[in-house]
């Protein structure tokens, strides 16, 4: 039965259950859609080598060029065959009229063939090309990343073939890059780069989607925009920018408040249990409450302080107390992981029972149970959370190696570097 301490509704349990209540609602609660614009707070970005290993593992040596164009020369009538010598390479260029567009470009052999089948000639050339690179939905909770071949455009064609040389037939060879386009975008489409599927957390109602393009030419660096149906507090979200580590090929940033909206989402879902009975089992009848106040990241320490309260809701005296507890983030040896540990657990305040917990520890102290399912309940979510590896190339496999993690006050990096390999 509710009690109470003398005329202190801070005590009295009746009073204190509907004020946990009224937390617990505010908490967890999902945006009636997944955003389409900014504040940002995941983003995902690859330097240029990176995209140049994505580009290998897609296309690998069925680079989208070889082929044969019509062509008339001084020999009379013939067709140009074409085949690439050399592995495609992606530049970040500034490209006036598409900000998306990346440079691609390779070396190639030529020969001509004449009426009777017969090679009349061979050379040499260089070309460049310029490809719109776009997300696109694919699903409710998945989106993709293309390169659209059909608004491929020649940037620059270099050619030294049977005396054809570009510097010296300038609009013949401006001719043959039109050719080129053409064929280009006739025989190859929408080639898909890489799958980004939502978080598997929950029960699924979360989401987590590609959003906006963004290419940094100045820093070689291009960069995925994500959002989310969690909310974000006001203030919140990434500051989208093309800075990356050298030598590192993708970075995975995260808004540490987006993880804070993570944890309460998962507690009203129950992955994390929201109340407990008195020895400290999940019980939604139970006499004790968890809320969560939030994440603050401790850079110097590479920790994450989670606040929280910890609430007793039923028999006797009644009242919360306010917790923090650290998540040391660190990289599993053998895996790579990301992975979180969390220390001991110190009590900054409270009110009626929570208040004395204050003083003496003791709401916290009596209830280690509680405490203890919480952190493996947060620890482990939040672990899988940062852990976000829902990337896939159709055919080939992505293997990641974990380099480094950087914990800033407001947001949280991982650094990768990563291999492609065909799927048998």
């Amino acid at each position: 039965m509710g009690g109470c301490r003398g005329e202190d509704l801070y005590f009295d349990c009746d009073e204190q259950s509907k004020n946990f209540e009224a937390a617990a609602a505010r908490e967890g609660q999902l945006l009636a859609s997944v955003p389409k614009g900014d504040p940002y707070p995941v983003a995902i970005k690859f330097s240029e080598e990176g995209l140049n290993t994505l580009l290998e593992g897609v296309v690998g040596s069925d680079v989208p060029f070889t082929g044969e164009l019509p062509f008339v020369w001084f020999s009379g009538p013939g067709t140009l065959q074409f085949e690439a010598t050399t592995d495609p390479v992606i530049e970040l260029e500034s490209l006036e009229g598409c900000p998306t567009c990346v440079q691609y470009s390779f070396d190639f052999n030529t020969v001509l063939i004449g009426v009777d089948d017969q090679p009349e000639g061979a050379g040499i050339g260089r070309v460049k090309f310029r490809i719109p690179i776009e997300l696109q939905e694919n699903g409710e909770s998945s989106t993709k990343l293309v390169a659209d071949y059909t608004r491929l455009r020649v940037q620059d064609l270099w050619l030294d073939a049977f005396g054809l040389k570009t510097e010296d037939h300038e609009a013949l060879v401006g001719a043959l890059a039109l050719f080129m386009e053409e064929k280009i975008q006739e025989e190859y489409g929408e080639t898909e780069l890489l799958q980004l599927d939502s978080w598997e957390l929950g029960n699924g109602d979360i989401k987590l989607l590609a959003r906006k393009l963004f290419v940094f030419p100045e820093d070689d660096t291009m960069v995925l925009a994500m959002q989310s149906n969690l909310p974000l507090p006001q203030g919140g979200g990434l500051e989208i920018t093309g800075e990356m580590p050298m030598g590192i090929s993708m970075v995975l940033d995260f808004d540490v408040s987006l993880l804070g909206s993570m944890v309460e989402r998962l507690l009203t879902e129950g992955e994390i249990p929201r109340v407990y009975d008195d020895k400290g089992e999940p019980d939604p009848e139970g006499e004790y409450g968890l809320t969560f106040d939030g994440l603050t990241g401790r850079p110097n320490g590479q920790i994450l302080e989670s606040q929280f309260r910890v609430w007793r809701i039923a028999e006797g005296y009644c009242g919360y107390a306010t917790a923090i507890m650290d998540l040391a983030v660190d990289l599993e040896e053998e895996t790579g992981a990301v992975v979180l540990s969390a220390g001991d657990v110190s009590v900054i305040g409270g009110q009626g029972a929570g208040a004395v917990a204050a003083e003496e520890d003791q709401l916290v102290e009596d209830n280690q149970q509680v405490i203890d399912t919480f952190r493996d309940g947060l620890v482990s979510n939040l672990g899988t959370t940062i852990n976000y590896d829902a990337l896939a190339i159709e055919g080939s496999s992505i293997v990641f190696n974990t380099e480094a993690r950087d914990v800033h006050e407001d947001h949280l990096e991982t650094w990768f570097t990563f291999f492609v390999v065909e799927n048998p």
